[in-house]
């Protein structure tokens, strides 16, 4: 599926039908014939737009080899994407986004729908951004990759603290199936963040592209959101570790409390039992004659239940 955008005469962001000069392309899920089209419009190699159907494309920059300038720039960059696991629970992925960089266009490439896209297109900050500064529209796009980690993150950090308060009660294994997602996703941000990092700072010191205060300050906000991305993996890994370490221990625990409390029931109910049984033989039994037997032997019953009881929870085996 292929996407145009262009700027209007206010600078805002529409749809078109057909490309232009100063155009954003928006590329999603390409087939090889949209791969062809494309690079033979625009005179690319072919791997710029097929890199992303691999998803586990490592993170890579082309085009700022000196010895080749002819070649257009081609970043890609790492975003996450949530997910539901096969279990059903909260997770997420990391998939390969594309930029390339032409005279007449600026294309972006995904093999998976990228939900930042939106959120680039609709916010009225962004609404102004002219497409014909194509270094700057990149920039600001890829803050916007950055920014989705921290988000993920975040809804990462609510499912841990949802967890945490889960654990109180804990008493099956879906807590450490939600652990093992949750730990999935976030080895898979760290390695996609310590991807993504060497190829700001290697763009950042590029001699053909990105040169300027503007755009070097535009770099470091994108650092800044991937830097403190990378800090937040590393807390909540740790912080998951340690979950993982006792959710064993509190599910036990909480099925110890379980089984005590079935034990202390059972133990109680067999008291009626044996002495109905007792009373249910056929001999001559004490105060079998009275016509109130039947009263007395319950409230003998009873009684020893209560007494039962009150000496559990004085124990706290009840």
């Amino acid at each position: 599926m292929i996407e145009y955008y262009a700027n209007d005469s206010q600078g805002n962001l529409i749809p078109v039908q057909a490309p232009r000069q100063d155009c954003w392309i928006n590329v999603e899920r390409p087939t090889h014939a949209e791969i062809q089209q494309l690079a033979h419009q625009y005179d690319f190699p072919e791997t710029y737009i097929s890199a992303i159907l691999d998803n586990r494309e490592n993170s890579r920059v082309d085009g700022v080899d000196p010895q080749r300038p002819e070649r257009p720039l081609h970043l890609l960059l790492q975003f996450p994407k949530y997910k539901v696991s096969p279990l059903g629970y909260l997770t997420f992925a990391t998939f390969p986004f594309s930029f390339i960089l032409t005279d007449s266009a600026v294309i972006t490439v995904s093999n998976q729908p990228a939900t930042f896209i939106h959120d680039f297109v609709m916010n009225p900050d962004d609404a102004a951004i002219r497409i014909a500064d194509r270094q700057d529209f990149i920039l600001r796009f890829g803050w916007y990759i950055a920014h989705s980690f921290v988000h993920a993150l975040t809804l990462s950090e609510q499912e841990t603290n949802r967890l945490e308060r889960e654990l109180t009660t804990a008493t099956r294994n879906e807590q450490i199936y939600k652990i093992m997602g949750l730990q999935k996703s976030l080895i898979l941000f760290d390695n996609a963040l310590k991807e993504n990092r060497p190829i700001l700072d290697q763009i950042s010191n590029a001699d053909d592209y990105f040169n300027g205060p503007h755009f070097h300050e535009l770099l470091a906000q994108i650092m800044i959101e991937t830097d403190q991305a990378q800090s937040m993996t590393v807390i909540q890994n740790n912080t998951l570790e340690q979950y993982s370490n006792m959710v064993s221990s509190v599910v036990s625990n909480n099925l110890n409390e379980v089984m005590k409390l079935l034990t202390s029931v059972t133990l109680i109910m067999t008291i009626p039992t044996i002495v109905g049984g007792i009373y249910g033989m056929n001999v001559a039994l004490p105060f079998a004659h009275l016509a109130h037997a039947f009263s007395l032997v319950m409230g003998f019953t009873i009684i020893v239940c209560i007494i039962t009881a009150t000496i559990l929870r004085r124990h706290d085996w009840f």
